[in-house]
């Protein structure tokens, strides 16, 4: 369901593919894999109101995922009781919220479900709101770990749960224009309330840097997704040693190399089958396309991550959607 004006564009949608509903979060770059065998459900809404967009996702299995560069400043907390997510491998806390800095780029890692919000506009647009708020221009830091007073956390959250709900169930709401200005000033408030008055906890230069490593790994990884690539050389490419290669993935991504590439290759290897031609394509050639030459144990993990066998996937016809 969709309402656009001038001053607003609201959606709530349900995803069962994940490379769907990745494509759909903001900043999100596809790279999303799932680490365990389950069905894949999700949600997402979306309120862009005049500056400020917030955006809501909830998911039910626990993924790797990457963002993409930002043109946009904002932050990014999490919602219900559930263990929270390691974010450019920190372990985040409840009342915790990540400051996202333009052009910056994370991986999320989750080991279960999850149910996250950012809210983001632009640079220019937050340095003159807070002026307004806290009688000065605000910077963003990307990456610095803030926690606010609790009542102050627990308001935006409050603001942030009614405004979600009224999307899903009566969107037309924010067809009033005074109800969308209302929000507006009720999301920008405690949101630079929290980056001006929360502890801030920044980044060392170690930890930047070996968010950087990661994300080089990734960018390398896709790029070379399709041929033989042996940990050595990707460690060369990189730069670094392979033993200082592992210690960053584990704690960046928190599986090893070796695991991250054929976790990609697996769900490339779905991607390929979900859109294959199933009276003329086979499992033995797309999974080889993709690396995969000992077909019995390639199905045995396929089966325990996807929780069907390649075959069956083969033949699952393609949402439209997808298509």
């Amino acid at each position: 369901m969709t309402f656009q004006q001038s001053v607003s564009t609201i959606y709530y949608r349900r995803f069962n593919d994940p490379l769907h509903y990745a494509a759909n979060v903001s900043n999100g770059d596809n790279l999303f894999s799932v680490l365990k065998r389950g069905t894949f459900t999700a949600e997402l809404t979306s309120i862009a109101i005049g500056r400020i967009a917030l955006q809501r996702g909830r998911e039910v299995l626990p993924r790797l995922a990457s963002t993409g560069s930002r043109r946009r400043v904002g932050i990014l907390g999490w919602l219900g009781a559930t263990q929270l997510p390691i974010v450019r491998g920190i372990q985040m806390r409840q009342g915790d919220w990540l400051s996202l800095g333009a052009g910056m780029e994370s991986h999320h890692r989750t080991v279960g479900p999850n149910d996250f919000v950012t809210l983001t506009l632009n640079a220019s647009d937050l340095a003159r709101a807070a002026i307004d708020v806290i009688g000065r221009e605000l910077t963003v830091t990307g990456g610095t770990v803030i926690r606010p007073p609790a009542e102050l956390s627990a308001r935006l959250m409050s603001i942030i749960d009614d405004a979600t709900r009224v999307a899903r169930t009566t969107p037309r709401v924010f067809m009033a224009p005074l109800a969308v200005a209302a929000l507006e000033q009720a999301l920008l408030h405690p949101m630079i309330m929290c980056l001006s008055d929360g502890n801030a906890f920044e980044e060392t230069i170690l930890r930047r840097r070996r968010t950087a490593i990661a994300k080089r790994f990734e960018t390398v990884v896709e790029a070379n997704v399709d041929r033989p690539m042996l940990m050595q050389e990707l460690g060369h490419i990189i730069g670094i040693p392979l033993r200082s290669l592992r210690a960053v993935c584990e704690e960046q991504l928190g599986v090893s190399p070796q695991r991250y590439l054929t976790l990609r290759r697996l769900h490339m290897t779905r991607q390929a089958l979900l859109r294959a031609d199933q009276h003329s394509a086979t499992v033995t050639e797309i999974a080889m396309n993709y690396g995969f030459w000992e077909l019995g144990r390639f199905s045995g993990i396929y089966k325990f991550l996807f929780g069907e066998a390649p075959s069956e996937t083969l033949r699952r016809p393609v949402p439209l959607s997808q298509k």
